[in-house]
């Protein structure tokens, strides 16, 4: 079966191609374009180039969120419509679970981080690609917190909030790891294969009930809230 994946999450996004669990491509792209300008192009150069048609694909993984809205959307939108046209079954993961099987080979604990800005962000901790933690939003503080109370325990800190924070955690954890900010980046075979792994498990959704993950309100649904 080959398995098509989808990240539009961040300002990095992409897309990848499994045949069962081997990778047979993928591409990353970390430019300031908007993911409805690359997303398409990125899949059409990754089968032309792999020489599958999109009828081959048996299944789609995409990345739910947290990240950014309209990102998500551009992603949701393009699976849902694949998997609709092709009548193909898809599975959403999150990019915090996306990040914990991409590191599930980290012997110690792996903290997930995507910037939700004003030294907030949306964040998850695993080991052995499970959560050992529920996802959520919230200050550095609040994650520091929960790290300096598994004593003893090793950090590997990924995803741009961990870039972003770095001296931060660096300073109130010694001796956490990072890796270089390139390899950080989420990477869309990681998502493709943790979705695969989900369908041979039976879970699996369709094109309607497939859903993003935002965690937090959009501007939109703040700005009414306000208002009332």
């Amino acid at each position: 079966m080959y398995v098509l994946g989808i990240d539009t999450s961040t300002m990095t996004g992409g897309a990848a191609l499994l045949k069962g669990e081997e990778l047979v491509g993928e591409s990353i792209l970390n430019i300031r374009t908007t993911h409805s300008e690359r997303l398409i192009p990125a899949l059409d150069e990754l089968l032309g180039h792999a020489r599958v048609q999109l009828q081959d694909v048996g299944l789609i993984s995409v990345v739910t969120g947290p990240g950014s809205f309209t990102g998500l959307r551009i992603g949701l939108a393009t699976a849902k419509g694949f998997g609709y046209a092709l009548g193909i079954p898809l599975v959403g993961v999150t990019t915090l679970e996306a990040f914990g099987w991409q590191f599930q080979v980290f012997p110690g604990i792996v903290v997930a981080l995507i910037d939700a800005r004003r030294r907030s962000a949306f964040w998850q901790a695993f080991q052995g690609g499970e959560g050992l933690t529920e996802p959520g939003h919230g200050s550095l503080e609040d994650v520091l917190g929960w790290c300096a109370a598994q004593v003893g325990a090793q950090f590997l800190f990924v995803g741009d909030g961990a870039v972003n924070y770095r001296e931060e955690l660096d300073a109130a954890l010694p001796g956490a790891v990072f890796p270089p900010a390139s390899l950080s980046l989420l990477r869309p075979s990681a998502a493709a294969h943790l979705g695969y792994r989900r369908f041979l498990a039976g879970q699996a959704s369709d094109a309607f009930a497939l859903k993003p993950t935002y965690m937090r309100l959009t501007e939109a649904e703040r700005k009414w809230q306000d208002k009332q």
